[in-house]
């Protein structure tokens, strides 16, 4: 009472002369369920009316026009207790207007404000909306309040307990990110946004009990071990990577590799990359790298740069023999290269000099730093000032309005790479969780047409014939990925906004629009591949798994928020069913084939350790956010509830589910783990978090304590990542991490010194010690058995007088 005592005009709250009338409470319900004191769920129309057969005379009424002027002030029901900004409140309680009110609240289209009253009625409810529409123009800044625009002012100042709307209602991790999406320190930090794996990771809280109670205790050697191995693999690359600038003198025309294998590497780029982000118009290319060899010691370092950036790009996919994936054969000098193209543009990139070859030149850069995962952060970085780079062109424009600089050539050249830079710019913004760096409603850029690029050449003065949208071209996939471009554009901005406001209406509607345009290019797939050779349709399952993994990944993406809030919004129990199967289908997807398959023909696994890991990872995450949120319903479920069912059918068709679950997630554990570098350890970090994640899940199903197995797996995960960086193979570093550490044997005194002294050292695989003979044989095997642990072996040990001495001690072999 108090509230709506306030709420009154000052005179009238004042002037004790005056009886005050009390203003009755707006009515929400319809007239037929006030009238038949029913609960209304305040739909249009609603349930009782439905039930009834009474659903025409359904109507929504405010208070009646021959009330006073106090009581003819309508408010939305739901948003009268809400905090609304200040200066709007006096404006949402005059709107005017019969409102409907909808069990979502949300935003509605003008159909939605339905009259069914008499036609005094309407005419006075059309003069009522006219006179709140003349005062609030009548006042200089103001803005008219609609029930729409009143809802979504009250959304963004209110919490998540005090609202009904799916956006707000989402996870408040969802809607304000959890602390681990905002990492860092004082001048060094770090910000992930809500499509980023950390928000997911955030929901496995066991994992940051255990990581904060073992940052807290001191002498906790497992985490100082953990620590020390992530310190000793970021000083590694960074030590390679400076020592790579200082070493290279970067001459472009020395870096390129024999012609058999840049004829390869170029062969691998134009299969795969070039078949959907069209950077080249290929027969042009085709002849500058002719013109090239034909005379390399006078090159255009324009296109070697192009070239050294297309090989880097194609390395990824490179195989020497059939029968196993050499992926990394070309690693360090496809760092090198990208590395030379960097300082090449960075020497040569000034204002007058930004062309069309420039932005090609960097698109190809951007794709090798993706493809090679070389720098993630900073690659994401280069986005924005690639399109800043296109945008001076005026690439984001329609190519007609550069009437004297634009030919048909021209014109399709520049239609392609500005999708191609915009497919870039949306692939890195879902991976980070920030908007888009380029705004779509201020481009007016067509889409690429689907035209083969032997039609196209520099000369011609009119378009090729148009082609069906379905014939098969070089063109194709970007042709067809393009057609969702402005959707997924939509879904990226939607989702990593600020302030999350995404209804599920919306959401259901924009995964409707992405399945579809699935299945429509799944059905053309499968008719294009009837007309091809086997050869053909080989080298384009490439493209085609390429389109499928970004579409499920939106898709993820779009629905994750809503399956991550599923215990608060039940109703959002389908976007839990999508996460969980586009996850699997994207797991298996990127499942590492057999290493005695023959590799005959690039495929999307190769891009695992690269473009596509984090994207991989966030799947193997959701369904083990589906595992977990299995386990708790499993155990909610087994109290007195479930006593007297038979439950034995049930509990077996789950755990059958969750055996198929869990594999997936230890096999994408096991292809994470073969993919960590060599000899470097990188890419552990999937490797090490992933084995965390599903001890968590393990223990949640078993009903055992979370933090020990976490604890077990942290300690397996390191010995199995020093294995790798030691140079084991990963299934040797796999066994060698689950052996229990061997015994040490006592020995004599001046064995034990031996091995204090080279014990700390990395492992060996023998050490030869020389010796006098009047050691025995069973201190010689002592040796062996200890030295079978050290890691480098001394170049030489004598014996002076009867002590084991060195003359260098700490000399050893590289």
């Amino acid at each position: 009472m108090d509230d709506y005592q306030d709420s009154l005009p000052q005179d009238e709250a004042t002037d004790s002369g005056r009886v005050i009338q009390r203003r009755r409470r707006p009515p929400l319900s319809c007239t037929e369920c006030r009238r038949r004191k029913l609960k209304c769920d305040r739909s249009l129309p609603c349930g009782q009316c439905v039930r009834s057969k009474t659903a025409d005379s359904c109507v929504f009424v405010g208070a009646q026009p021959g009330e006073a002027s106090g009581s003819a002030q309508r408010m939305s029901p739901p948003i009268s207790r809400m905090r609304l900004p200040s200066g709007q409140d006096e404006q949402s309680g005059t709107t005017g207007g019969m409102f409907v009110f909808d069990s979502r609240m949300g935003p509605k289209t003008t159909s939605n404000r339905v009259s069914k009253r008499s036609h005094p009625d309407e005419i006075y409810e059309l003069r009522q909306r006219l006179r709140t529409l003349e005062r609030a123009l009548a006042k200089p800044g103001a803005t008219l309040q609609t029930p729409e625009t009143s809802i979504y002012d009250a959304f963004s100042e209110v919490t998540t307990s005090q609202n009904s709307v799916e956006g707000a209602g989402v996870d408040d991790r969802v809607r304000f990110l959890p602390e681990c999406n905002f990492r860092g320190k004082k001048g060094k930090t770090r910000y992930f946004g809500r499509s980023h794996y950390s928000t997911t990771v955030s929901f496995f809280q066991d994992i940051g009990t255990f990581m904060r109670r073992s940052r807290k205790d001191v002498k906790d050697k497992e985490y100082s071990d953990m620590k020390k191995f992530k310190c000793e693999i970021w000083s590694r690359e960074s030590q390679e990577h400076q020592r790579a600038f200082r070493e290279q003198a970067f001459e472009l025309d020395k870096m390129v590799p024999s012609r058999t294998v840049a004829d390869r590497l170029l062969q691998l780029y134009l299969d795969t990359f070039e078949t959907t982000y069209r950077i080249l118009h290929v027969p042009s290319f085709l002849k500058q790298y002719a013109d090239y060899w034909s005379d390399p010691q006078s090159p255009d370092m324009a296109f070697v740069a192009q070239l050294l950036a297309v090989m880097a790009a194609g390395s990824r996919f490179y195989s020497n023999s059939p029968e196993r994936d050499e992926r990394d054969t070309y690693q360090k000098p496809a760092m090198k290269w990208i590395m030379a193209v960097q300082s090449y543009i960075s020497c040569t990139f000034v204002s007058p000099d930004i062309n069309f070859k420039v932005i090609q030149t960097q698109t190809l850069l951007l794709v090798a730093r993706l493809a090679v995962a070389s720098d993630g952060d900073v690659a994401w970085a280069s986005s924005g000032s690639l399109i800043r780079s296109a945008m001076t062109m005026g690439l984001h424009r329609n190519p007609s309005c550069f009437r004297k600089a634009t030919t048909p050539f021209w014109s399709e050249l520049r239609r392609r790479l500005w999708t191609t830079i915009v497919e870039i710019d949306l692939k890195m913004s879902l991976d980070r969780g920030v908007p888009p760096s380029v705004d779509l409603d201020e481009c007016d850029c067509d889409a690429p047409s689907n035209w083969d690029d032997s039609e196209l050449y520099e000369k011609m003065e009119n378009n090729p014939a148009p082609l069906s949208t379905a014939r098969c071209t070089r063109n194709f996939y970007q042709c067809l990925l393009s057609k969702t471009l402005e959707l997924r554009y939509r879904i990226v901005k939607k989702i990593n906004t600020l302030r999350f406001d995404l209804t599920y209406d919306e959401t259901l509607r924009m995964s409707e629009d992405l399945c579809r345009s699935m299945k429509s290019a799944s059905d053309l797939f499968e008719d294009n591949a009837s007309g091809m050779n086997p050869s053909d349709a080989a080298r384009n399952r490439f493209a085609q798994s390429l389109h499928l993994f970004i579409m499920r990944k939106f898709l993820l993406a779009l629905h994750r928020p809503f399956c991550l809030s599923v215990v608060r919004l039940p109703k959002c129990s389908y976007s839990r069913k999508v996460c969980l199967e586009k996850s699997l289908e994207i797991l298996s997807q990127m499942e590492l084939p057999n290493p005695t398959d023959p590799i005959l023909y690039p495929h999307i696994t190769q891009l695992g350790s690269g473009m596509f890991c984090d994207e991989t990872f966030h799947a193997a995450i959701t369904v083990c956010v589906e595992l977990s949120l299995q386990a708790q319903e499993m155990s909610q479920a087994s109290g007195p509830a479930m006593e007297g069912m038979n439950t034995s059918v049930l509990l077996s068709m789950v755990q059958s589910q969750q055996n198929v679950m869990l594999q997936a997630v230890e096999r994408s554990l096991d292809d994470f783990g073969r993919r960590v570098g060599s000899g470097t350890g990188k890419g552990s970090k999937p490797y090490f978090f992933l084995s965390l994640i599903l001890a968590s899940v393990k223990s949640r199903i078993k009903g055992e304590d979370p933090l020990c197995m976490i604890a077990a797996a942290s300690k397996r995960a390191v010995r199995v990542g020093r294995g790798i960086v030691g140079g084991l193979p990963f299934n040797e570093a796999l066994a060698s991490a689950d052996r229990p550490p061997p015994q040490r044997t006592t020995g004599p005194p001046c064995i034990n010194m031996l091995i204090c002294d080279y014990g700390p050292l990395p492992v060996l695989r023998q050490l030869r010690i020389r010796c006098a003979s009047s050691v025995s044989t069973d201190v010689l095997h002592i040796v062996d058995r200890e030295a079978s642990n050290l890691p480098h072996k001394p170049r030489f040990l004598g014996q002076r007088g009867s002590r084991f001495t060195s003359p260098h001690p700490r000399t050893f072999d590289k």
